[in-house]
């Protein structure tokens, strides 16, 4: 039997087999050129959607290459966007994103390639609740049925370990395109469980290629003049360049107008120098919540392109005294030991095992002891082994309370509530029979799957029965409807060689209306308090539900008029 890993990244894509005891990678794109190949690349799939001239899906290389109406590192997104504009036309993310996975399953099959039915899907370590829930949700309306998402820094300590066997401490410093993540595991008797978690949620390659594009434009003449193509083109050599000076101390950047820009190693190094050194926090962070020293680490991996780049091997090398592993290709292995998770929950590698756990708190909004004040109440904990299931006991902030806000937070509960490092991942308004305070209660249980998806039901304990169940999901995945339309389209899309286009631009999902929704739910409803975060819900339930043009304009025009009054948020 063969199962699949697929690491599903911000940047670029890779799809890995285990069959007959080993591991292999599957091709799912073609590069361009030779000089791709030579870096690596051939492999990889670029993580770009584009529309073409002909109203074609483009994907990969085919969509990189293009200098305008493409979307890159539709991942980033995961965290609240709910739509893209492509070309002046808007598309839901969850749309692109199983457009995505829809191309990988088929690229598989049109290279030779076995059909991809299931797989395990990797993640960042510390990516949030949400993103989780709709990476699951979109590779479903793609037609992958995820067995289950895993952390990257994981993944790619189960392919060193594969090959490397043995009892083990490992730091994994994974950094990609998009993020970066630092992971402890314990590796015993090839169990892989996770000690402790810290990374930055985006900060990667594209990063690095920025800050170039940019030093360059900077110390440009005739920048006024160069148009979306020179920019685009300028913008891939400058990604080339990153590439190019990671096994050479020189190159030159084709510039727009036909010149060309030398670039040393040196210099690439010296203007990412600060960007380099983030990667310090993390690792600190993390070998002080697992109680570790450097001196305790076996093995040390460094996975993802960014840890490609010398400078960035030798400073985590030099700050952790320790060389890192070179059994593990750093573009592939992610996806490999995705492919090796398959096999153990297939059956088919019974000598392995992983456990993962939470990066972030879970928790709750209750009002303090002072009767004023909000707190971040803990509910599940940080570095908590999945799955979790933990409950906490409530009771009403007043007498015959008719409703209460239950409120979803991510974060650490330690920086207060009001800090930006903390993020209501979901709220709900909760019709509560009145009572008396000390006569009603109510427990609140939190179930967080190994898939990365958070179940919340609310018990009446005068009654025993739960009166509120639900997944903390958002945006589009909360219209089971949609979800279904979604994929239908996805799947005509891919059939027919021909987008077809969202139903985003109706009465009530125009992008004025999404992008209320959005900064009203994200940027402005988690820092009020219940009395105005009440008023907003309202108006906010009453555009997303509006039927006519009429109303869902005047509902509009309402919700606009309240956010005025918070523009400094958003």
């Amino acid at each position: 039997m063969t199962a699949f890993g697929l690491d599903f990244g911000t940047t670029n894509s890779v799809l890995a087999q285990f069959t007959a005891n080993e591991v292999s990678v599957l091709q799912i794109d073609e590069p361009p050129s030779a000089e791709w190949e030579q870096f690596g690349y051939h492999f990889l799939m670029p993580t770009v959607f584009a529309v073409g001239d002909d109203n074609q899906p483009l994907f990969g290389f085919a969509a990189k290459m293009r200098e305008d109406n493409k979307i890159e590192a539709i991942k980033r997104l995961f965290k609240g966007e709910e739509v893209v504009e492509i070309g002046g036309q808007c598309y839901l993310v969850e749309e692109v994103a199983a457009l995505l996975f829809a191309h990988i399953r088929q690229a598989a099959v049109t290279r030779g390639g076995p059909e991809v039915h299931e797989a395990v899907v990797t993640i960042p370590a510390n990516s949030r609740g949400l993103a989780r829930a709709r990476t699951k949700i979109c590779a479903g309306m793609g037609g992958l049925q995820v067995l289950t998402l895993i952390n990257e820094p994981t993944a790619a300590a189960m392919a060193h370990g594969y090959r490397s066997p043995g009892d083990k401490t490992v730091l994994v410093v994974d950094w990609g395109g998009g993020t970066l993540d630092v992971t402890l595991l314990e590796s015993m008797d090839q169990i892989f469980h996770e000690q402790s978690s810290s990374g930055v949620i985006e900060c990667g390659g594209l990063d690095f290629d920025r800050i170039l594009f940019n030093k360059l434009k900077a110390t440009s003449s005739g920048v006024a003049s160069w148009s979306q193509t020179d920019v685009g083109a300028l913008r891939i050599e400058c990604e080339k360049a990153k590439i190019k000076l990671s096994t050479q101390e020189e190159t030159n950047v084709a510039m727009p107008g036909g010149d060309y820009r030398h670039v040393t190693r040196r210099f690439f190094e010296e203007e990412t120098k600060a960007l380099i050194e983030r990667v310090r926090v993390p690792i600190e962070r993390t070998l002080s919540d697992g109680g570790r020293q450097p001196s305790d680490i076996d093995a040390l991996l460094l996975v993802g392109g960014t840890c490609k780049i010398p400078a960035v091997r030798q400073y985590i090398s030099e700050l952790l005294d320790i060389d890192p592993s070179s059994d593990v290709d750093p573009m592939t292995a992610i996806a490999e030991g995705a492919a090796i998770a398959a096999a153990i929950m297939s059956g088919d590698l019974e000598s392995a095992d992983f456990l993962v756990s939470t990066e972030h708190s879970l928790g709750t909004l209750i009002v303090g002891p002072d009767g004023q004040s909000l707190q971040f109440d803990e509910i599940i904990p940080k570095n908590h082994k999945l799955p979790a299931k933990e409950t906490e006991t409530y009771v009403p902030h007043i007498d015959f309370q008719e409703a209460i806000r239950v409120r979803i937070l991510e974060g650490d509960p330690a920086k207060g509530f009001g800090d930006p490092d903390i993020v209501e991942l979901r709220s709900w308004e909760v019709a509560v029979p009145p009572r008396p305070r000390e006569d009603t209660s109510f427990d609140l249980t939190y179930e967080y799957t190994v898939d990365g998806i958070v179940h919340v039901t609310l018990v009446d304990n005068v009654t025993g029965q739960a009166i509120f169940a639900d997944d903390v999901t958002t945006g589009v995945t909360q219209d089971k409807r949609q979800l279904v339309a979604i994929a239908d389209r996805v799947g005509q899309t891919i059939d027919s060689n021909e987008v077809q286009h969202t139903e985003v631009l109706n009465t009530t999902r125009d992008p004025e209306t999404l992008l209320l929704l959005q900064q009203a739910r994200q940027k402005v409803m988690p820092f009020l308090d219940d009395e105005q975060a009440a008023k907003m819900a309202e108006l906010v339930a009453t555009l997303d539900t509006a039927q006519t043009e009429a109303s869902a304009a005047s509902a509009r025009d309402a919700l606009a008029t309240e956010l005025r009054k918070y523009s400094y948020l958003l």
